[in-house]
């Protein structure tokens, strides 16, 4: 059973079709270089192939078959606009060739997150495209190789999937940048996906947006006559994202009567699902349309009422707009939803209250942790799960003797129970944390005695444990023998990174654990750095990682990219403590290096 927070990902849907006899016969795999242009002078004529697909006599539909075969990736974009050609023989043929066509999905100077991202993408199937996609998205360089989808991606769905990726990661009321500008121009002028106009539309955002607006309704509104006459060609979700890029420019350009009509056909095409209606909650709240909540509310009653998350969604609106007492009657319905001490029930629990947490809820996802801990048994994972995950959320908050106390539990029921090790780690890693978590509570405090007693116990019970080490470093008052054996230890500890990181290349978590620690302490700051930024490559949508280079250009000094990287850290996560707490650190330290500057300045402009 998954115990961690699902990643909930959309399906797309491809049509399968029995093949005709012709079909059959050979096969031709035709290897190309997805950047290639199409010359002009063969356009016409792959044209007039395209139409002889169709042609009364079989000999002629034949040859046109083999010469569009044989200029392969020439005639790709368009045998994808023939693949829903009206006549069934063009289309059917169209569709046949297009799968004979192998595109090369990556070039040289792709980064190396995204080339490892489509190593294998040929092999996936439309659900797995889709998560790569999304992954895309964040990844270096992610958006040259969504644009390489969205044009020879041969699912008219997949490929709509991707430009929404594109627009989604895009600044959601500012024109294209001229660097995706010219990506968009450069890799789809002479595209035939549907998809490609709705990217080359965006981009006349940037001269007239009103033009661009009226333009961008009618896209909405062929893709809505594509839902009727083709639904495997788009679905819901693409048309959703489609309004909301919509509601988004008519409220900039202050046309916001005209929004609200858009966001009741909006309302009015959710289908009703858990996964869709949160999404469209989430993107209302943030807009505070409470009267459109409010309708959504009242038209999706039974199904929200039957949801945790989606209550506990409404009963986030209701606190946004100031009605606390309301909210808290409808946290505490969505608490008592479910009940029931199988493993199921209680991982629902911990998925909802992790939901909560990263929405920064966190005395709702508190009692959401304890009431899986209080019906179930430590024996049980999603147990285990609620304690760990509770104790790392309070320690987030700065609550580090109940963070201890909540790991506590979880360390004497797996020592009772004999539990050497679950899935979130070993029982010598998750104790070694524990005292860790002590002896932050004993720093507030100011009892350094204490402190150092608890570090010493993580130490002992986990010598590696980077987080133990950096504190030891930073204990007040160590010196001589023991500041000395603390310092040998980091840097055995690098070294042992160091051979995880040459065994495996792609581990990202031994190339941040790494940066972290130096980072944190001493030693090559130049290559912590690098670590960090590999790491960063290697999983782009990671916040911690953010925040680790962060304190890397930090203990370098260097308070401007500080900032920068912390302040994207924020971005991944808003309601994090001690990121967010971080980001203040070294706002104030950069603050301050550039009123020294300006004082230097002026001192030596004095003198």
């Amino acid at each position: 059973m998954q115990i961690l927070h699902a990643i909930v990902t959309r399906h797309a849907v491809l049509a399968r079709r029995t093949l005709p006899l012709w079909l059959a016969w050979g096969v031709l795999s035709v290897v190309v270089l997805a950047d290639a242009p199409t010359t002009p002078d063969r356009s016409a004529e792959i044209n007039r192939w395209v139409e002889q697909l169709g042609h009364s006599n079989y000999f002629v539909r034949q040859k046109a078959q083999d010469e569009l075969a044989r200029v392969g990736f020439e005639a790709f974009d368009a045998l994808t606009a023939a693949a829903i050609h009206d006549d069934l023989e063009i289309a059917a043929r169209a569709r046949y060739l297009l799968r004979l066509i192998r595109v090369e999905w990556t070039v040289e100077s792709d980064s190396a997150e995204v080339k490892r991202l489509l190593a294998d993408y040929e092999k996936q199937s439309p659900e797995g495209r889709f998560v790569k996609m999304k992954a895309l998205a964040a990844a270096p360089g992610g958006m040259a190789a969504l644009c390489r989808l969205v044009r020879f991606e041969q699912s008219v769905l997949l490929s709509k999937h991707a430009a929404i990726e594109i627009l989604t990661h895009s600044p959601a009321i500012e024109p294209p940048s001229e660097r995706l500008a010219a990506l968009l121009r450069g890799g789809l002028s002479n595209s035939r996906q549907p998809a490609s106009r709705w990217l080359l539309t965006y981009l006349r955002f940037r001269d007239d947006p009103v033009k661009a607006l009226a333009a961008w309704k009618g896209l909405i509104e062929a893709e809505q006559a594509v839902l009727q006459r083709a639904p495997n060609q788009t679905d819901i979700q693409v048309i959703a994202a489609l309004f909301r890029f919509q509601v988004n420019w008519l409220e900039k350009l202050n046309r916001n009567e005209e929004a609200v009509r858009v966001v009741r056909q909006l309302i009015d095409l959710e289908p009703g699902d858990a996964d869709t209606l949160a999404e469209l909650v989430d993107w209302l709240l943030e807009k505070k349309a409470w009267q459109a909540i409010d309708d959504v509310a009242t038209r999706f009653a039974n199904r929200i009422h039957s949801d945790a998350k989606l209550i506990y969604a409404l009963a986030e609106v209701q606190a946004a707009r100031g009605n606390k007492q309301r909210a808290e009657e409808m946290a505490e319905q969505a608490r008592k939803l479910r009940t029931g001490k199988d493993e199921e029930t209680l991982a629902q629990h911990v998925d909802t209250a992790t939901y909560l947490s990263k929405r920064g809820l966190f005395s709702w996802a508190e009692r959401e942790y304890r009431d899986a801990i209080a019906a179930g048994s430590y024996e049980q994972e999603a147990v285990i799960a609620a304690a760990l995950f509770l104790s790392d959320m309070l320690h987030d908050m700065g609550d580090d003797l109940r963070a201890a106390q909540a790991r506590q539990e979880a360390v004497n029921a797996m020592v009772k129970f004999k539990i050497s090790e679950c899935q979130f780690g070993r029982l010598d890693e998750i104790r070694s944390r524990m005292h860790c978590y002590y002896a932050y509570h004993w720093e507030r405090k100011g009892d350094f005695a204490a402190q150092r007693k608890a570090l010493d116990a993580a130490l002992q019970a986990d010598p590696p444990d980077v987080d133990a080490l950096i504190a030891c470093y930073h204990l007040p008052h160590s010196e001589g023998d023991y500041r000395r054996k603390i310092v040998d230890l980091i840097r055995k500890s690098a070294r042992q990174k160091r051979e995880q990181i040459d065994e495996n290349p792609d581990d990202y978590a031994a190339r941040n654990e790494f940066a972290w620690l130096i980072g944190n302490t001493e030693g090559d700051y130049d290559e912590a750095v690098k670590q960090s930024q590999i790491s960063i490559e290697l999983r782009p949508d990671t916040g911690g990682f953010y925040d680790t280079l962060a304190h890397c250009y930090y203990a370098k000094g260097d308070y401007e990219n500080a900032v920068k990287y912390q302040t994207k850290a924020v971005e991944f996560e808003p309601h994090s403590g001690l990121i967010v707490g971080k980001l203040r650190v070294f706002r104030q330290a950069l603050a301050g290096q550039k009123a020294k500057d300006h004082s230097e300045t002026h001192q030596a402009q004095r003198h």
